[in-house]
Parts: structure tokens; sequence; C-alpha cells
């Protein structure tokens, strides 16, 4: 597929008029004002402001609109087009977007050549809502288990020539060839010992440019392939039109200059428009806690649209509020953590050299904890005897991106405090908490954050070593030290047909809503017991949303 044909008008061959409106001075991409906290609630909620009927040049008929040409919008578009539905793909930026290579996909003869076993998707649904303290949606989430499989071999069968590696084959050598396999298989739950339960349910794509565009793009050529599908790049939706109470459309701008269009949908709209990392006002009202800690965030997803604005603004979000859609509660889910953190169990002080939880996390949810602590500093703690039950050494040459081993080495625990610069009553907390520690190893229970046993190491035997991981200290997302935001995760609240429903919670005709735009999926936090999940959920809705569009 070349890039002429993914960005050109579309098979309609239509011009944009010229003229209409400068380009970049619509609504579209323009970044929030500083507002006080009461005004960044209600801009979070309002939505945009609705186009002059005379600034919109071009009307085009068609039975879809796909807003956003992500991985939900892509699978959208194409199960649309083959389900026979003349549908219309729009993105705001000059690219389809993808990231991750990961997707959460089991149950399907792909994932089996893979390694991965069959799994009861009810037995992840209920981890899952535990996990989210039941704010989720069981029913969409259910559904979306339970046909993760079948979307996955379906899109990544779009790929000619995938190879196919299983857990005893060598990976290729050839950069450019485009492989699967299976995620490092999860080791069976141990209640008491375990303190999270993992899932081995999660397949990914390998060889390329380390992400899973090649698979995406073919996508989009099977749904062009179907003659029922165009794609318009550079081309925000601004705007959805409702008639008694039905959504008909959607209205377009046209970045490159500054018209509009609008798509009228005899079925239906699809809002597949990402998060809303980028808007702090929506970030103050549905997740204040990372908005509170944005300076030891990099906020690593920079899509940016042609006129150099970010992409993830939450335009479906305030779009589908505008047409009545109910969104989830907040605090929302969001995709956060520090890379390659939480991989471990060593014990972890803070600045004030305190202990401040079980070491044995995530990365997820280590890094919440993190950001709860003073200052902006951890410090792991080990002893000679670290390599007798962790490849320490192995561990930090593969995750240190500064180069730096240790940040500090002594034979005593003062010496090593002050190494670290600790000092006064920080440098005697720090002490204290190692000699607790030590005392919670040789009693065998940890009162006091609940660690199991057999992962407590006393810190005993010099020389003690520290390692230092400082949040505010990134320069990118291959830093060690990053605390990244990948996503916000929540948004519209749908029905298990993905059709967003309105605050009675009714489905509001022609209205679907897909991706991170979609809510219900991921509610309250990001669960990280099954990998893939963000990606896994995205397709499976996407692919789920398309035909059940294309059937109305």
């Amino acid at each position: 597929m070349t890039a002429n044909k993914m960005t050109r008008r579309g098979f309609l061959g239509l011009g944009a008029a010229a003229g209409v409106l400068a380009a970049g001075a619509a609504l579209a991409g323009c970044s929030p004002k500083q507002r006080t906290e009461e005004e960044s609630k209600e801009a979070a909620v309002e939505g945009p402001d609705t186009i002059d009927e005379s600034l919109i040049a071009d009307t085009v008929d068609c039975d879809v609109v796909v807003c956003g040409l992500g991985v939900s919008g892509v699978a959208a578009l194409r199960a649309a087009a083959e389900s026979g539905a003349k549908v219309v793909g729009v993105e705001k930026t000059s690219v389809p977007n993808c990231r991750s290579s990961m997707f959460a996909a089991f149950n399907c003869d792909t994932a089996r050549q893979l390694g991965v076993e069959d799994i009861d998707p009810t037995e992840i649904a209920n981890e899952l809502m535990i996990q989210m303290a039941h704010r989720g949606d069981y029913r969409v989430i259910n559904k979306w288990l339970a046909n993760c499989g079948e979307a996955f071999e379906w899109y990544v069968g779009a790929y000619d020539g995938l190879l196919m590696v299983g857990p005893e084959d060598e990976r290729p050598e050839d950069p450019e060839q485009i492989y699967l396999y299976a995620d490092a298989m999860a080791a069976p739950y141990r209640f008491g010992i375990d303190h999270e339960r993992n899932f081995s349910g999660c397949c990914c794509v390998g060889g390329g440019n380390e992400t899973h565009r090649p698979i995406l793009e073919a996508n989009i050529q099977k749904a062009l392939d179907t003659g029922n599908a165009q794609t318009f790049f550079d081309s925000p939706v601004v705007q959805l039109d409702v008639a008694s109470g039905r959504v008909t459309g959607a209205v377009c701008q046209n970045l490159a200059d500054g018209s509009y269009t609008r798509y009228v949908a005899a079925k239906g709209v699809v809002l597949a428009t990402g998060d809303y990392s980028f808007n702090d006002d929506m970030l103050k009202q549905y997740a204040p806690w990372v908005y509170a800690n944005k300076d030891k965030y990099l906020f690593s997803h920079e899509a940016m649209d042609m006129n150099g604005n970010h992409a993830s603004m939450g335009d479906g979000q305030r779009l589908g509020i505008a047409a009545g859609g109910h969104v989830d509660v907040a605090p929302h889910a969001v995709m956060a953590h520090i890379f390659q953190f939480g991989a471990e169990f060593f014990l972890e002080l803070n600045e004030r050299g305190q202990r401040f939880c079980n070491e044995d996390l995530s990365m997820t949810n280590i890094a919440k904890v993190m950001v709860n602590q003073p200052g902006s500093k951890v410090f792991q703690i080990v002893d000679a005897t670290a390599e007798d039950y962790y490849p320490v050494e192995t561990m930090l040459g593969y995750i240190r991106s500064d180069g730096e081993m240790f940040s500090a080495e002594a034979d005593t625990l003062e010496d090593l405090a002050a190494q670290l610069g600790f000092t006064g009553e920080d440098a005697q907390e720090f002490v204290a908490s190692v000699e607790r520690y030590n005392e919670l190893c040789a009693k065998g229970h940890d009162d006091d954050f609940g660690k199991a046993a057999e992962k407590m190491h006393a810190i005993a035997t010099p020389p003690f070593k520290a390692i230092t991981y400082d949040t505010l200290k990134h320069t990118s997302v291959d830093d060690v030290s990053c605390m990244r935001l990948l996503v916000t995760m929540g948004g519209l609240v749908t029905n298990d047909n993905a059709q967003v429903l309105d605050d009675d919670l009714r489905p509001i005709a022609g209205l679907y809503a897909v991706g991170n735009t979609q809510g219900g999926r991921f509610v309250d936090d990001y669960p990280f017991s099954l990998s893939g999940a963000s990606h896994g959920a995205a397709l499976t809705y996407g692919y789920l949303a398309g035909k059940h569009v294309a059937q109305q």
C-alpha cells in the first residue's frame, strides 16, 4: 500500500473548497486556555462549538463514519466494509496510529500455535472486576474476552507472509520479517505468595519497526480493496449531527485548507478518537491524581496533527457527551507506569528513608505508589547475596538506559545512606528501616506490608548496594527512571455492542464508541493481570462495532 493511496481524498474524488476558513483557525486542535478549577470542570464536559453551516463546503452520503484510525478505528473500518457498508474513515493526523505490539488474544488456533493455552474468559473477567473495584461493566468485559481470539486472527490474517514463532522456535534473523510470538508465560498463581494474579494470554508482533504498523496498514488496505471504504487523513471530527435523538453524521475539518465536510451516515458513527492525555481540563476532571503529578510523568504517546497540535484531546468523549452520551464516573483508569520497574522485589525506600509498600508489585501499581511519596526518588537496596535469588546485574544491564548499575556501594548501612545523600533524621530512618526489614525477614512474616515470606531477603551481608530511580530526571521514554503516561482509558459508557448509552443507560441511535473512547472496559484502575489487554479490547470492540453498525 502506498502513502498516496492511503491519504488521497478517496474513491469519490471530492475536492475541498479553498479559502472558506484559514487553516488552523477552527476549534479542533486548539489547546485549551488556562482556566480556574471550576472552569476546567465545565470545559471538560462541554461539547465543541457548532460549526456555521456556511463553512461546510461538501456533503458526502455514506452508511458509516469511523472517526479515528488507530487500532479500534481501523478494525471498525474494515469490519464494516467487509459487511457491505459504505464506510468513511477520518483521521486527525496524517497517518494511521499504532504503538505497542502486544494483544491479549487466546482461545483461537493462532494463539495455540504460539503456545498460549485456552483460558476461560469469565475467570479473567472476574479477576479484572475485582481489581477495578467492580466499577467496570462485566458484560462489556466478558464479551471482549470471549471474542478477542477471533478478532486477533482476523486482524493479523490481513498481513501476507506472517511468520509464527512457537515457544521452542528461534526468532527470525531478518529484522524486516514480521512474526508472531507469545509473551512470557505467567506462572500459576500461588495464593499467599503471589501478590497479583497474572494470565498468560498475550500474543505479540515482532520484527519490522517493533510495532504492528505493517499489520495495521494491511487492514486498511483490506478495507479499501472491498470498494466500500475510503479514508481521509488530516481531517479531525469536530461535530456530530443529531436529529430526533439519532446521530445522523459527522462534520470534519480539512486541515489542509480549513474547510469542512459533512458526512451523512445512514447507519451510524463510530467514535474511535483515542484518549485525552493532553487535555488538561479533562485530566483535572477525570484523572486528577495524574494531573497533580504531571511533572513526574513523560506523556509518551505524542501523536500530532499537521499543525503541530496534540491529537489526544478527548475529541470523541466531548462530542459524545454533547450528543447525550453518559461518561464513566471519575476517576478514570490510566495506563501509567515506570519503565521496567516492578519486575523485582528488592527492598525499596523513599527520600526520607522509609519503606513504603509491598515491593512485589507490577510496574503499573508501583508507579501509583511512587508518585505518592515525598520527593522524586526511590532507592532499591540489596546486599552481596542478591545474585543468589535474583539476577540483579543482568537485570540492571538490560533496563538501565543511563549506563549506571549501582548508584552507591558501602560496607555499612550508615555509609550507604551518606553516599545517597541522606543526612540527619532521614539517615537514621534509612538505617532503622533496613533493620526493621531484616527483623521481618527473620520472623518470616511481613507485618508491615504483607510481602510473601519467600520474597523477603535480609540486607545483612556487605557490601550493600543501592539502585536509584529519579522520576524527575527522565529525558525520554527509554530512560529507566521515566514515569510514563501512555493513555487515559475512561470514556463513553456503552453496551456490549459498543453503542453509546445516554444518562438513562439507553442506546443513542447511530452512535458507537470503541478504543480508549469507550468506557466500561477499564474503570478506576488499569489492571496488569493480562498483558495486551488495552490493545486486545480496542481491536475486539472495533471489530464487533464495525459488524454491528453495518447491520443496522
